[in-house]
């Protein structure tokens, strides 16, 4: 896929995103986000190359891409182990695909590692052209979509990321593109918040938006971008400290007490460092600073 046709996929979801028929489908995505999916999959899907997303939820973005291009089909990657109380989602998906008769999206119902390390016996011998990651947001989780998808990927392929406000969502990405030069930051668009720390008008600008970010990362064999990475903070006090909890004697009880101790850390003061505190109960991005969108600086290139 040439810069071109990149160019023409996001401008037109950036101008002229069409608004998400929530009679049907929704989910947490935002406007843009799900017609840059449309616009791409139409350039890219076909009989050989095909879709495949992490993280499919209720089927906002893995439908929409499907009704775009009936006549191939599409994957999806869900265990259902996340936001997914009463076990529904499955069947709030089937239903949809019923009342859209859509008949070409494929559920792989299995941990996402497992499935993309034996992605060959769901896809067969297609080849991804485009991925979508919008799985576990943890920093391996994150690191290894891409590590994993790696070998399965077409020579001109394109990943979008979601919820890329997330600083070790954009950490993941930035130190899978420092170790795989074939690949290259095209274009990145962030909101000040996630969307549940939003004021309600600035939700709706994300709904109709880039909901939590995103970044798009396309393989660049013939290396004519420039290197370009997600901004992150220089310090990796936090990642350090992934070992203290690691080696923790109880390390669940720092996710269930988190509440407990962000009060106490509070109360104690123990919040003096600005660029590691977070200004929300929870679901802090640390994405109030970030450029809203941009793209790689060679893109527009005459040489590139």
């Amino acid at each position: 896929m040439d810069k071109h046709e990149l160019l023409d996929c996001i401008t037109k979801a950036d101008k002229d995103p069409a608004p998400i028929d929530k009679t049907v489908l929704s989910g947490l995505s935002g406007a843009k986000i799900v017609a840059l999916l449309k616009n791409l999959a139409l350039k890219i899907v076909n009989n050989d190359v095909t879709y495949l997303e992490v993280g499919v939820f209720q089927g906002l973005t893995l439908l929409s891409v499907a009704g775009s291009v009936p006549e191939y089909e599409v994957f999806g990657i869900d265990n259902f182990a996340f936001f997914d109380r009463d076990g529904r989602n499955l069947a709030i998906i089937r239903d949809r695909m019923s009342r859209l008769k859509i008949e070409n999206a494929r559920i792989i119902n299995e941990d996402f590692e497992e499935a993309l390390e034996t992605l060959g016996k769901f896809t067969g011998n297609k080849k991804v052209g485009f991925f979508f990651i919008d799985g576990p947001h943890d920093y391996r989780s994150q690191l290894m979509c891409l590590l994993l998808i790696k070998p399965l990927l077409t020579e001109n392929a394109v990943i979008i990321i979601d919820d890329c406000n997330y600083r070790h969502v954009r950490q993941a990405n930035k130190d899978f593109l420092k170790t795989n030069p074939d690949f290259k930051l095209i274009f990145q668009a962030y909101t000040p918040a996630h969307p549940s720390n939003l004021s309600d008008d600035e939700r709706k600008d994300a709904e109709t938006g880039w909901w939590n970010g995103i970044n798009l990362i396309a393989r660049d064999p013939g290396n004519v971008f420039e290197p370009f990475f997600p901004p992150v903070p220089h310090t990796k006090t936090l990642f350090e400290n992934d070992h203290i909890i690691h080696t923790a004697r109880y390390p669940e009880a720092f996710r269930k007490y988190s509440r407990i101790i962000n009060l106490l850390a509070s109360l104690r003061g123990a919040g003096s460092k600005k660029n590691i505190t977070g200004k929300f109960r929870s679901l802090n991005t640390f994405s109030d600073n970030l450029t809203i969108d941009n793209y790689n600086p060679s893109f527009f290139s005459s040489s590139v």
